[in-house]
């Protein structure tokens, strides 16, 4: 269980503050971010039982990111309390009891009392609940390993 909520915080913090839902009424809307808001509070003050409130209780949640370098392992991983998020471009939608969205999000917060900073793309679904939104799967992706884009001539 230990492990399985460290992967839980540390993929939590990949949620969009504030995702676009496209013709979605304004009730839904608000609570999906207000569910953001409750799992940014939570994981910031390394809550791991809050973090895994936002999630729903099923079996078939799924949280990964798009390659081995996309987790976070052992202890938590930056100083509490010290994590900001925004979010720029982003869509989603919702049907019924199921919203998802897209999301690109900039994270700064800092290790050690030295600031960081990191972008990563961001896709979720939410599942209704008892009444309440909560997350069902996330799915994060960071470039990692370089300083720089760089692009490959496809003609050689």
């Amino acid at each position: 269980m230990k492990r399985a909520a460290l992967a839980a915080m540390a993929l939590a913090m990949s949620v969009s503050a504030g995702p676009a839902l496209a013709d979605v009424d304004q009730a839904t809307i608000d609570a999906v971010k207000q569910l953001w808001v409750e799992q940014q509070k939570a994981f910031d003050a390394h809550d791991v039982d809050g973090v895994l409130a936002t999630f729903a209780d099923r079996n078939d949640i799924m949280l990964m990111g798009t390659g081995p370098g996309e987790h976070w392992v052992g202890k938590q991983g930056f100083d509490k309390n010290s994590m900001e998020v925004k979010c720029g471009d982003g869509v989603g939608s919702a049907e019924g009891n199921v919203a998802w969205f897209t999301e690109v999000c900039s994270f700064t917060d800092s290790k050690d009392g030295k600031p960081r900073n990191f972008v990563a793309n961001l896709s979720g679904v939410v599942v209704k609940q008892d009444d309440i939104w909560r997350f069902h799967t996330m799915h994060y992706s960071q470039l990692t390993g370089c300083d720089r884009a760089t692009t490959k001539d496809s003609s050689q």
